[in-house]
């Protein structure tokens, strides 16, 4: 099994030479099985490269595309998805239906006339929409997906994808943390027991670290994390390795190197057990 990333960013696609280590596109994941099945997490910008290269290798025609919620920086690339357009593709997206509005109208209301210069009839791929809701479990063509509400808006839904090796995906997510005492565990746990029971012992947790304390302070309620609670959140679920993810798209590359690095430091010197990796647009993780 492998993760690929595609689109690591937040918020706004944030291309140029200050974020060509990182990248630039916001958020969409590939995790690929052995036997060539793959699940495809969020339609940020970055679905769009993988739209080519899945076009250009002809592999398989089955695709399955599951959505954490519909701000655009996690459906924004949709329409420039390259399989929809060809009609050898059978596509199945999954969504959560909140607030009376199914996830067929959020999507296909993207090629209006007023947001794009097609209408949806253009489309020659066998498109099916399913609803998926809070904590249950799913069988996606091979993969069993657990889902659970996320601290964001209303519709954001993160997910636990069981196999030999569990990796859990919680973007775009706030972890809880009294802003008078940042680097409390026991606050962390405190404000995040059920996640951190949904998180418990994972293989890999792909995780908003989307800001520094110094920022998040000031955001507080917009539904993202710092590095240093997320780093906290994976060591109280004993995580085996985190995944720093969806930058702030005001974050340079060297914005992120330090992040990181502040990560790295404050996990040798707290002597957590976890393993720290900074998401990258590109990054291909080998899971054995």
């Amino acid at each position: 099994m492998k993760i690929k990333f595609w689109g690591t960013r937040g918020s706004v696609p944030t291309p140029g030479i200050n974020t060509i280590e990182y990248g630039g596109n916001t958020p969409c994941v590939q995790i690929t099985k052995d036997d060539g099945r793959y699940l495809i997490i969020d339609a940020g910008t970055g679905i769009r490269a993988l739209g080519k290269e899945i076009v250009s290798n002809g592999v398989q025609n089955k695709i399955n595309l599951i959505i954490s919620h519909s701000h655009w920086d996690h459906i924004q690339g949709l329409p420039f998805f390259h399989p929809l357009y060809f009609e050898n593709y059978d596509i199945n997206v999954y969504s959560y239906a909140h607030q009376g509005i199914e996830g067929f109208e959020i999507f296909e209301a993207q090629w209006h006339p007023l947001f794009f210069p097609v209408k949806a009839n253009v489309l020659k791929a066998r498109i099916k929409y399913h609803a998926i809701d809070e904590n249950n479990e799913y069988m996606i063509d091979g993969f069993k997906v657990a889902t659970k509400k996320m601290n964001h808006s209303k519709g954001t839904l993160g997910f636990r994808i069981h196999g030999a090796k569990d990796i859990v995906y919680m973007t775009d997510n706030e972890i809880y943390f009294d802003a008078d005492s940042p680097f409390s565990l026991q606050n962390i746990l405190e404000k995040n027991k059920e996640l951190i029971e949904f998180c418990k012992g994972c293989d890999y947790l792909i995780h908003d670290a989307m800001y520094t304390v110094k920022d998040n302070i000031e955001k507080i309620g917009w539904g993202h994390s710092n590095n240093i609670s997320v780093l906290q959140f994976a060591e109280l679920a004993e995580v085996k390795n985190l995944i720093l993810f969806h930058y702030d798209p005001d974050y340079t590359d060297k914005d992120v190197d330090k992040l990181f690095n502040e990560s790295k430091n404050y996990i040798q010197h707290l002597n957590f057990k976890i393993n720290c990796i900074a998401g990258k647009e590109g990054q291909e993780i080998v899971i054995s």
